[in-house]
């Protein structure tokens, strides 16, 4: 059995899901490549998929060690409630209002999910996104929400167009590449 450190950030929940914060210690264990502490840090077990993403465990630490306000809003794992186990992660890229989004989108912030090859199709990204936009307005106040998607990824296309993300324009991201830009505002 695992036993998870005390964490800083609560856990944001879903009819299936804990997202948990992905804190900076996790970080930095999963960066040097000591995954199984991170996972019992964690309280999961962290999948292959997870181990190879260390360019972006090291991104997100990065930004959490150079902005402390960013940790709540940074990484959580998507961890089925049944069975505990590491299905995907979905945070924000930054706190509200960055200077990248500054012309496009002011005071809105940009989020990104990943649901690992295993589990897609089945709804956790739609799950996790409504209650990660549900924290975010309900905690935070936040009102305007940007998503990122290659033009190619048909399913989170849909899903942006499915939860009323209008289209503002594109961009080229100098890791993704070609990416349409989306915001999704309440209240407007």
């Amino acid at each position: 059995m695992l036993v998870c450190a005390q964490r800083q950030h609560a856990d944001v929940h879903s009819p299936r899901l804990h997202l948990r914060p992905l804190d900076a210690e996790v970080l930095r264990l999963g960066c040097n490549g000591r995954h199984a502490e991170a996972g019992a840090r964690l309280g999961a077990v962290l999948p292959e998929d997870w181990l190879g993403e260390q360019a972006l465990m090291a991104l997100r630490l990065a930004d959490m060690l150079a902005d402390g306000a960013y940790a709540p809003w940074s990484l959580r794992a998507m961890l089925c409630r049944h069975s505990g186990r590491m299905l995907g992660h979905i945070g924000f890229h930054s706190t509200p209002g960055p200077d990248y989004l500054q012309e496009l989108a002011p005071g809105a912030v940009e989020l990104g999910y990943t649901v690992y090859p295993p589990y897609r199709r089945q709804g956790y990204a739609a799950e996790a996104l409504a209650a990660m936009l549900h924290w975010a307005r309900r905690e935070h106040g936040q009102q305007r929400f940007v998503l990122s998607i290659t033009p190619h990824n048909h399913p989170s296309l849909a899903l942006a167009r499915r939860f009323g993300f209008r289209q503002l324009g594109r961009w080229l991201d100098q890791q993704d590449g070609d990416e349409l830009v989306y915001l999704l505002e309440y209240g407007a």
